[in-house]
């Protein structure tokens, strides 16, 4: 009873002076919100760019050919090795380069009158590329590449997205005939849009790895991704992929290849965006410091203000705790409050900013209870000196003073 009375009575004093109480309480306000908001948009961030990494065919490892003019790429044997090794659940080479295409109005229905051509990437993949990669996305019109295709270099394309609404707009172009090259390829379907990391499949034209090689003269794949199963042990199965490495490019030298494990990399992302957000969480609890700052400077004026009022109290018998226990919960309500309206401030940022950035919006319970918990231990500690002062106060010399 004793204690609910005494917050009652704080409430009554801060609302004495609304004013000066809302802008003592920005400062906790302020930093609350910044450490908040900083924490929810760096998790947000860190958990979208790992479940696009993630979700590029599972757990992946690059292997690359460098510094070697020995081999310049992998013939589709050697693929097949990789592709044979266990753990293995294929392999997906990529090739890439500009080529033009034309549309004749012979050929093809599309928006544009008369002859169009148009310099656009052309994609050299497998059948591999989307059954993992672009699973997510499927196809929007017709079929994509198929084993066949690749297997029998045929002259089969599928136009990315953005492509062919440029293109085409809005009209299916499956069966018709585009030149790459001069070289008739049959348009045999449209992928859904592409989004998350790797979106340049939306603006380019996709053929067949192979007849990317033969037709088109764009050369071995020197590089392409293998995707381990996920029942499988990932640096057993890279120990498997760096062994065939050696066996097959043991010409090229011991710095000939790469195996670059995906996990490496998120490790790294995570490493990197955990230290760039303990850097601005700490730039914020800088400013959350301040506002604690503000609390106590807030507070002794109080005590200065109403040194008639400890004086009475005391003289009519109020012990230095019940004196002291007033002005800290007054402190604490403030810093409170202050915490309250910054969590909701930084959780209402951090979700607009998802909504402008296209991150996904992580909301975590112990974020915000761990920023309620600071903000409390700031009101304790800051308000803790005017409150031992208001306590050790003279009842005589403070009526004197009054």
């Amino acid at each position: 009873m004793f204690f609910l009375s005494t917050i009652r009575m704080s409430f009554s004093n801060l609302r004495a002076n609304a004013m000066r109480t809302f802008l003592t309480m920005l400062g906790v306000i302020i930093g609350i919100t910044s450490i908040l908001a900083l924490l929810t948009i760096g998790q947000g961030v860190t958990d979208s760019v790992i479940d696009q990494l993630s979700g590029l065919g599972g757990n992946r490892a690059t292997v690359t050919i460098h510094n070697t003019t020995v081999k310049p790429g992998f013939t589709d044997e050697e693929l097949e090795h990789f592709a044979r090794l266990e753990g293995v659940e294929g392999v997906a080479p990529q090739l890439s380069s500009y080529h033009i295409l034309t549309l004749m109005p012979e050929l093809t229905n599309s928006k544009y009158d008369g002859v169009y051509t148009i310099s656009r990437r052309v994609m050299g993949v497998n059948d591999f590329y989307f059954s993992t990669y672009t699973k997510n996305a499927g196809m929007m019109y017709g079929r994509s590449i198929s084993t066949d295709d690749v297997t029998y270099r045929t002259n089969v394309c599928v136009l990315g997205y953005d492509l062919w609404q440029r293109l085409y707009g809005n009209y299916s172009p499956v069966g018709e005939i585009i030149k790459i090259n001069n070289t008739d390829c049959t348009i045999i379907g449209v992928m859904n849009e592409l989004v998350g990391i790797d979106v340049t499949g939306n603006s380019s034209i996709i053929v067949p790895y192979t007849t990317a090689v033969q037709t088109f003269s764009m050369g071995l794949p020197d590089s392409f991704d293998v995707v381990i199963s996920t029942s499988s042990d990932s640096d057993e199965v890279i120990a498997r992929v760096e062994n065939l490495c050696a066996t097959l490019l043991n010409s090229a030298g011991d710095n000939g290849y790469s195996v670059v494990n995906q996990e490496e990399i998120l490790d790294m992302v995570v490493t990197i965006t955990d230290l760039v957000l303990g850097m601005l969480a700490g730039i914020a609890v800088i400013a959350l410091m301040v506002g604690g700052i503000g609390i106590m400077n807030m507070m002794l004026v109080t005590v200065s203000e109403r040194t008639a009022e400890i004086g009475l109290r005391k003289a009519l018998g109020a012990r230095p705790s019940v004196i002291l226990l007033q002005f800290l919960i007054e402190a604490v309500i403030i810093s409170l409050f202050g915490g309250i309206i910054g969590v909701l401030l930084g959780l209402g940022a951090s979700y607009i900013a998802s909504l402008l950035i296209g991150y996904t919006f992580s909301f975590n319970p112990m974020t915000v209870m761990l920023a309620l918990l600071f903000s409390l231990v700031v009101g304790v500690i800051f308000g803790l000196l005017p409150a031992r002062r208001a306590a050790k106060m003279n009842p005589i010399e403070a009526l004197r003073s009054a």
